[in-house]
């Protein structure tokens, strides 16, 4: 299973059959909106659509301007408490002021809605965009790594190869790493959700259960907590962050 047919399919689950309004912040060429419109859900889609991955021009043309909208400055263009759940799929890592967005996240968010994020941490062991272990964890600007992932690309690892000598694809990807990712520590993105929100409930088993699908079967002799460090080290945090009630 895909990671978009997994979005789509842990929003079934949760809505147990009640109709949910949902927004897919950051949702790039907007397809999990649109399968979860064809599954009967009233989904949106938000993203700046940035110059480093700009997938404006893949967007259903019936959900542009409609269903997917371009944010600008930062702000989701909607309401408050405009959404029972909130997802970002491989989106966090790139933004800046992570802070800023958890808390326009929350400010559209009803007030028992969650938000269902899956993104990397800085401690995870590949780097995803280019398929580099360990790429993300050098300083931005150094050089030794351009010559590192060079010498990995050179033995077969790397995604998106194709028209560019070895060295300049590492060169052309370390700069793309360092204009338009942000890797936090596992701690740093804890106390920006839960500031906002309070409760985190992590899922990296749930997802590697149901990315594995019937494969899964073999996962009954692993711990969970195994499986949940392996997600973590080898794709990133999957976690729920709901909105704690208020003591009386």
């Amino acid at each position: 299973m895909d990671i978009y047919s997994f979005c789509t399919n842990w929003v079934e689950d949760h809505a147990q059959g009640r109709a949910l309004r949902v927004l897919d912040y950051g949702c790039g060429a907007g397809v999990i909106v649109k399968a979860l419109r064809e599954r009967g859900f009233e989904a949106f889609g938000c993203d700046v659509f940035y110059d480093g991955g700009d997938y404006s021009t893949a967007v259903d043309p019936q959900l542009l301007g409609s269903a997917v909208l371009r944010m600008e400055g930062g702000q989701i263009p909607f309401d408050a408490e405009s959404f029972d759940v909130v997802i970002n799929n491989q989106v966090l890592e790139h933004v800046e002021d992570l802070d800023a967005v958890v808390a326009e996240m929350r400010r559209v968010l009803r007030p028992d809605g969650v938000v269902f994020s899956i993104f990397p941490d800085a401690g995870v062991w590949r780097e995803g965009h280019c398929g580099i272990p360990f790429l993300h964890w050098f300083p931005k600007g150094s050089r030794f790594r351009v010559y590192y992932a060079a010498t990995l690309r050179a033995v077969g690892l790397g995604y998106h190869t194709s028209g560019k000598s070895m060295l300049q694809w590492a060169k052309d990807f370390c700069e793309w790493l360092d204009k338009w990712t942000y890797y936090r520590s596992h701690a740093v993105i804890a106390a920006s959700f839960g500031a906002k929100f309070g409760d985190l409930r992590y899922r990296e088993e749930y997802f590697l259960h149901g990315r594995l699908g019937t494969e899964a079967k073999w996962l009954r002799f692993c711990p969970v907590g195994i499986q949940k460090w392996l997600v973590h080290k080898l794709g990133g945090l999957v976690f729920e962050a709901r909105i704690m009630p208020r003591k009386r």
